[in-house]
């Protein structure tokens, strides 16, 4: 449920008049959504995966080909092991450039709502952040 208010505010927050927009600080690099999602423990890190991968399908399929989302396990220490793993519970999105809602008309179709279940019967939304990620050149 979160997830789905999550997406709906920000949809409104995007889809906002340029005067509104106007109110946001300038950034030189782009705008990138945060989130950390926390597993249930009814779901799995596969499930949350193919939700990702279903929620940059839909992107695509509605011709929007500007943005990304990323999937990032996060490492932790194993506590018996004391060895890095990937965390069963944690995973970082980034939405690298996300479309307002001028962009995505279909919004809240049969397809959008079949990704926001896949979220939501995975994991929830822990945090949420809307950053300006600075330019930065590959070395």
């Amino acid at each position: 449920m979160r997830f789905i208010l999550y997406l709906s505010s920000l949809l409104v927050f995007l889809a906002a008049p340029a005067v509104a927009q106007n109110a946001m600080p300038a950034c030189s690099g782009e705008l990138v959504i945060v989130r950390l999602s926390t597993i249930k423990p009814t779901g799995t890190m596969k499930g949350f995966m193919d939700a990702v991968a279903a929620h940059q399908a839909w992107y695509r399929n509605n011709g929007v080909m500007d943005d990304e989302i990323v999937a990032a396990r996060i490492v932790v220490k194993d506590e018996k092991t004391g060895a890095n793993k990937y965390s069963d519970t944690e995973v970082l999105t980034y939405h690298f450039n996300p479309p307002g809602g001028q962009r995505t008309p279909h919004r809240g179709d049969a397809a959008w709502n079949s990704y926001v279940k896949m979220y939501n019967d995975n994991a929830d939304i822990t945090k949420e952040y809307l950053t300006c990620m600075p330019k930065h050149e590959k070395m």
